[in-house]
């Protein structure tokens, strides 16, 4: 926890996730339940969403970086004061995997601010832009995909593990990005038919996208934990693996969450009547402590990316017993 790298990638995986979340969210979700609204409703809401895309976009540039800077030193071996000796940075960028990756996600996010200029953030952008836009928010978060774990994989099950880690980032920034935004929306929702209109249409298409981002998470998350550690004993025998455990039992505390809204608070609020306000205000709650869960999954997600696959940490072990056996 106290390794700096830890908390760089912790901030730029948090901020990429808010980015790409949001604009997803916003071209499935916030466009349709904006149009719902008068503009009475819909220019407040706009605004703060786009505050929150800008300032998840500057916050993401200037953590990557920072990644780039710490992953630099590490490759060379040498303290950032030294950093720029030797044109490490440059072959950083121009000879590893990390470089040319970093190069990509780089040129994506200023393809992003051009795409999320206004107005992105309102009621009706225009189809194309929405396209664009929703394209490169996910191409951004997928690319982190390449600079991880499953980019070290080989052949076959090299591939699988990759393209499942791709689908894996996208529905995650899909149903963790988005529950801010969703809260945005709902805690703008006041007792005017207007607001209401726009909270019922919000939450109805967060809940499709929600079932369809859980389902993708449950499944390829599934995929990575058996590629990343393989046995029993590599989940519950190392650190990785347990910290892997620790990550399971927050999403499923956020399943839970999502289960109560989607099975009991949803209906009530589309129903209307007395019952549609608490449902409403309890809807905001919980995709905000859905939102705290998720950015501690976040931490772990950067704690494990510093770590050797337990995989890896059990064959190494078994090899270090079998050569002590053989002395």
């Amino acid at each position: 926890m106290s390794d700096p790298v830890v908390w760089v990638r912790f901030l730029h995986f948090a901020a990429t996730v808010s980015l790409s979340g949001l604009v997803i969210f916003h071209a499935v979700v916030g466009a349709a339940a904006l149009s719902a609204g008068d503009a009475a409703t819909v220019r407040p809401i706009a605004g703060r969403l786009a505050r929150l895309a800008w300032g998840s976009l500057v916050l993401a540039v200037l953590t990557g970086v920072a990644a780039l800077m710490v992953q630099a030193a590490s490759m060379g071996e040498r303290p950032l004061s030294a950093l720029w000796s030797d044109d490490l940075v440059a072959t950083v960028l121009l000879d590893t995997d990390f470089g040319h990756v970093w190069l990509v996600r780089l040129a994506l996010a200023a393809l992003l601010a051009v795409a999320l200029h206004p107005p992105f953030f309102s009621a009706s952008p225009a189809v194309w832009r929405r396209g664009v836009a929703l394209a490169l928010a996910v191409a951004y978060v997928a690319a982190l995909a390449f600079a991880g774990h499953a980019a070290a994989g080989e052949g076959t099950e090299g591939v699988v593990h990759e393209m499942a880690d791709v689908l894996h980032l996208i529905a995650a920034a899909a149903w963790l990005g988005a529950l801010v935004p969703l809260a945005i929306v709902l805690g703008a929702a006041k007792d005017t038919s207007s607001a209401l209109a726009v909270a019922r249409t919000a939450t109805l298409r967060f809940s499709t996208l929600g079932v369809v981002s859980v389902g993708t998470v449950l499944v390829t998350g599934i995929v990575n934990t058996f590629e990343l550690t393989g046995s029993w004993a590599a989940l519950f025998g190392t650190v990785y693996g347990r910290l892997l455990l620790v990550k399971i039992a927050l999403f499923l505390a956020m399943l839970a969450i999502a289960a109560v809204n989607r099975m009991r608070l949803t209906p009530q609020l589309v129903a209307g009547g007395a019952a549609a306000g608490p449902a409403l205000r309890q809807l905001r709650v919980n995709a905000l402590t859905e939102a705290v869960i998720g950015a501690l999954i976040l931490l772990i997600v950067a704690m494990l990316g510093t770590l050797p696959p337990g995989r890896e940490d059990v064959s190494a072990a078994l090899t270090a017993t079998g050569e002590c056996r053989s002395l």
